[in-house]
């Protein structure tokens, strides 16, 4: 195992796991109520489940989580292409999901067998703890700002609430309910790309009073969240516009974002990631790492990995397997605030 220079081990070096028995199997996530997308709601979705093990019985689990308009594959493919790999070792090509499926679980089964938990494995000393933002919703900004309360009380100092959805009116008179009710923690918006630039342009400039954290997708595409940007009073991060390290690359060169949200289970899982966080930081850019609302396999290792790159604030979106009722393993949970990693 080699080191990167600053105390994290390189996650292409790990010694490979003695795996001897690997289950694929698809599972079922359902979700609360109806998650608002970029691409219209969901309230469920197939995953798959890889299960390695080895000689002594240990365990690694990874998660291929594929979301319609999102990932360039759906579960179908995503599951042939960890079965190609379970029979002859080829790793997916076009396939991001079953790659962070495949590496997750590789990753976890390392570990497992250091008998240290993964983030401390890839950089000794890293916190296990991470903190987490709260995804709010409700129906009236009453609603919302009990929600943002809630959240706050357990412990979150951070509270995300989707925006562009409704009459900007009606986004204003939301968000104005939950700063009212948080305080001075952190309030940050999506717009999943629902504002045309010129529109984000305005709503931004009339929303800064409201001391944004952050906005993600204020716009679709790189070239109209530059044009944001030019003269947005509040950090914008790209997401849905900035699907592969090449689309970061491109972004950087436009100038398109003061931040970027990772997902490792859309990028590839944590080698892709670390690869693309590296870019990302050393372009001067801020970092925030993400679910792609999957089950809790998946959000542990992102979790693990936030926690190894030090990507812990801006706070990770990693609370939302408070959002399903049907999980793909056990529920990783918030306790006050933060994911407990083990």
């Amino acid at each position: 195992m080699t080191d990167s220079g600053d105390g994290r081990a390189e996650l292409g070096d790990l010694d490979p796991p003695d795996v001897r028995r690997i289950k694929i199997e698809r599972t079922e996530l359902t979700y609360q109520s109806p998650i608002s997308t970029a691409h219209g709601p969901i309230d469920h979705r197939e995953v798959v489940v890889l299960t390695l093990t080895d000689g002594e019985g240990r365990i690694g689990l990874g998660e291929a989580a594929p979301l319609a308009n999102f990932t360039p594959e759906l579960v179908n493919e995503a599951e042939l292409a960890i079965h190609r790999w379970a029979d002859d070792g080829t790793l997916p090509v076009g396939s991001p999901t079953a790659r962070a499926a495949i590496d997750g679980a590789l990753l976890d089964l390392t570990a497992r067998a250091a008998g240290r938990p993964v983030h401390d494995l890839l950089a000794p000393d890293s916190s296990g703890i991470v903190p987490v933002s709260a995804f709010v919703s409700g129906d009236t900004p009453d609603d919302l700002a009990s929600a943002a309360a809630e959240a706050v009380a357990g412990g979150h100092g951070t509270v995300k609430v989707k925006v562009a959805a409704s009459p900007f009116p009606t986004d204003l008179a939301r968000l104005t309910a939950v700063r009212e009710a948080i305080g001075d923690k952190r309030l940050r918006i999506d717009a999943n790309g629902g504002w045309a630039p010129g529109e984000a342009s305005e709503h931004l400039a009339r929303l800064a009073a409201l001391d944004l954290e952050l906005v993600e997708e204020p716009a679709a595409g790189l070239e109209a969240l530059a044009t944001v940007r030019a003269t947005s009073p509040v950090p914008v991060a790209i997401d849905e516009s900035a699907r592969t390290i090449d689309d970061v690359r491109r972004a950087i060169a436009l100038g398109s974002a003061d931040l970027v949200v990772l997902k490792p289970s859309a990028l590839g899982g944590p080698l892709v990631t670390a690869e693309v966080a590296r870019v990302v930081t050393e372009a001067g850019l801020g970092l925030v790492v993400t679910s792609l609302l999957e089950g809790s396999v998946g959000i542990r290792s992102a979790a693990h990995l936030a926690a190894a790159l030090g990507a812990l604030d801006p706070a990770p979106g990693l609370a939302t397997a408070t959002l399903l009722t049907a999980d793909s393993g056990p529920p990783l949970l918030p306790t006050k605030g933060a994911l407990v990693l083990d």
